[in-house]
């Protein structure tokens, strides 16, 4: 047996912020096999997005797959997407299907460093990696509720991984990039990213409260006909997705569009 590597404590200052989210899941072993990939990992917070069965995480077979990671499944929490993302200040979609109107598309390492780089940057920034049902995926709506999407690198003729394998590959990525990480680097180098230290970053519900907003404004202008909408909705929600926003530019323009509904 091959001994475990020393607990290097340092890396929990990422891991204890990032969020797995598994929508929809239709089978409870899958959910007690990813719990189990999170523990042994290092990471703490899972979250399922509308399941089949509200218990899902309390079934039999979940507890059994889970393999004793009691503290991830114990604290499984079950809500709405929404409620999922919204504190979040960063989140990836996992897709391997291309997409016309997606988020930035990354590689796994890729997320794995931006998701550290932008824990380091933003002391109270928290992210989380959405994964899709077993059976048929993510929706283009779910991709685009995330600031980022990323595929595995599997073969192309038989990519299809179990939910919980892929959440084991993130998990073991994720631990990975983390542990590369010197801590006294971390340290150092804490923050400069950040050129506006008092700012804080938009969390999830923040940018999802301003598109609504704008697309609100844009029907009340007739710039958006909601009976014709095209593609306006898809490339606004890119749009919010391609760049970091502060919490004082959301809030300058939903002043702005608030000055436009009064005026029109």
């Amino acid at each position: 047996m091959i001994a475990p590597m020393q607990d290097f404590r340092p890396i929990h200052h990422w891991l204890g912020r990032i969020r797995i989210v598994l929508v929809a899941p239709s089978h409870p072993g899958n959910v007690g096999a990813a719990a189990r990939a999170m523990q042994v990992m290092g990471l703490k917070s899972l979250w399922v997005v509308d399941p089949e069965d509200p218990r899902i995480a309390q079934r039999s077979e979940a507890v059994a797959l889970s393999s004793g990671a009691a503290q991830v499944l114990g604290d499984t929490q079950v809500g709405t997407l929404a409620q999922a993302l919204g504190p979040m200040t960063w989140s990836c979609a996992l897709s391997a299907r291309a997409r016309e109107f997606e988020p930035p598309r990354l590689t796994v390492e890729q997320a794995c460093e931006e998701l550290l780089d932008h824990l380091d940057q933003q002391p109270d920034g928290q992210a989380a990696l959405v994964f899709g049902p077993e059976r048929a995926g993510l929706t283009n709506e779910q991709v685009l509720a995330c600031g980022h999407v990323c595929s595995l690198d599997v073969e192309p003729h038989f990519s299809s991984l179990n939910l919980s394998q892929a959440v084991q590959v993130i998990a073991y990525a994720l631990r990975r990039a983390a542990r590369g990480r010197s801590p006294d680097a971390n340290v150092a180098n804490a923050g400069l990213g950040n050129q506006r230290p008092s700012a804080r970053p938009a969390d999830h519900a923040a940018l999802m409260g301003l598109h609504e907003h704008l697309l609100r404004v844009a029907q009340r202008v007739g710039y958006l006909n909601p009976q014709v909408p095209g593609r306006f909705d898809e490339r606004l929600l890119r749009l919010l997705a391609r760049k970091e926003m502060w919490e004082d530019e959301v809030q300058m323009l939903r002043g702005l569009c608030t000055e436009i509904e009064r005026r029109s």
